[in-house]
């Protein structure tokens, strides 16, 4: 997922050991966290993508949620992303659910947009965020693929 999410804007970079405690505490206090939702596309011994699904969104308990999705760089544009969600959108109607959100930047990078769309996903919420720099500094965030 660090991997997949590095070109992600605003990304900077955390110790692992910052990461996995927030991750730890996130699955061990989810009433609904199930791994049996979670899905790998691999490639020999390497990950390649990750779909992590939740079986209720938290906004919306009758709505399931694609809380990640990702593809490492060397295996984009492959239609691995896409096989990813139909396989979780599988799943989730096997499991009764009849709508699934997710969240994305829609001026991804990466051009996150357009898979959701192949899919058959629209918008239904857009939010926007704006800030002020208070003061000039050194920016470590993710601005463009390189």
């Amino acid at each position: 997922m660090r991997d997949a999410f590095r070109d992600h804007w605003g990304d900077v970079e955390r110790p692992l050991e910052e990461e996995l405690k927030e991750w730890r505490h996130w699955m061990e206090n989810s009433t609904d966290f199930d791994p049996s939702l979670w899905f790998l596309a691999v490639d020999g011994d390497e990950i390649a993508g990750v779909s992590l699904c939740w079986p209720v969104s938290p906004e919306d308990r009758d709505r399931a949620g694609v809380e990640v999705l990702g593809v490492r760089r060397p295996w984009r544009k492959r239609g691995i992303a896409l096989a990813l969600l139909r396989h979780s959108f599988s799943e989730l109607r096997h499991r009764g659910k009849t709508s699934v959100k997710l969240g994305v930047d829609s001026h991804s990078l990466t051009g996150a947009t357009r898979v959701y769309e192949r899919a058959g996903m629209s918008v239904s919420m857009e939010i926007r965020s704006y800030e002020k720099e208070l003061r000039p500094g050194v920016d470590l965030s993710t601005q463009a693929l390189s």
